[in-house]
């Protein structure tokens, strides 16, 4: 693949400059994820989702997971300092799933401001890239990821007003995937 990146001391410029990066991203960051994440996590590696998901304490009071357990976020687990996808392979690091990676995987470093394809300011991405060259495909991709996490918000306020604290995560997480097979079909 060949696109344009501005600035990238570590690669020539016309390369696709994920080729040659370090995966800093991939090492530092929790990945949080969604309804559809897990549903294509869970159907494409043919795994229950508690074999890649990792709990946390809710980051938002308001849209936390309400279960048995306590409030919840779901992110996916860590080994060896980064993602569990995350596998080194002559002596560089790759995603394991990167075919189905979560949604907040394949749009960074970027994000939409007011309409616009931007990338983030506080990133540990090393290349400034030219946005012009992902603008119609990562607006696609960042407006179809804003539906996803819209989509699961509604899902965990149903859930929470539905269940509470009274059911299980795994409750939870048979329910999230029954309704994304739903609206898959």
């Amino acid at each position: 693949m060949t696109l344009k990146v501005i600035n990238n001391s570590d690669s020539k410029t016309g390369e696709f400059p994920c080729v040659t990066c370090e995966t800093n991203c991939c090492k530092e960051y929790t990945i949080f994820v969604n309804a559809h994440d897990i549903y294509r996590l869970h159907q494409k590696l043919k795994k229950t989702p508690k074999s890649f998901l990792d709990i946390w304490g809710a980051k938002d009071f308001d849209l936390g997971i309400k279960v048995k357990e306590g409030l919840l976020d779901l992110a996916l687990k860590q080994k060896d300092g980064g993602c569990m996808f995350l596998e080194e392979s002559k002596d560089m690091f790759r995603c394991t799933v990167n075919d189905f990676k979560p949604s907040v995987c394949k749009s960074y470093p970027f994000q939409m401001k007011k309409g616009k394809l931007v990338q983030m300011t506080e990133k540990l991405c090393p290349v400034d890239w030219d946005t012009r060259e992902f603008e119609s495909m990562m607006s696609t991709h960042l407006k179809k990821d804003e539906e996803e996490w819209e989509f699961y918000d509604k899902l965990v306020l149903e859930w929470n007003e539905k269940f509470g604290e009274k059911k299980s995560l795994s409750e939870f997480l048979k329910f999230i995937l029954d309704r994304v097979a739903l609206e898959e079909i």
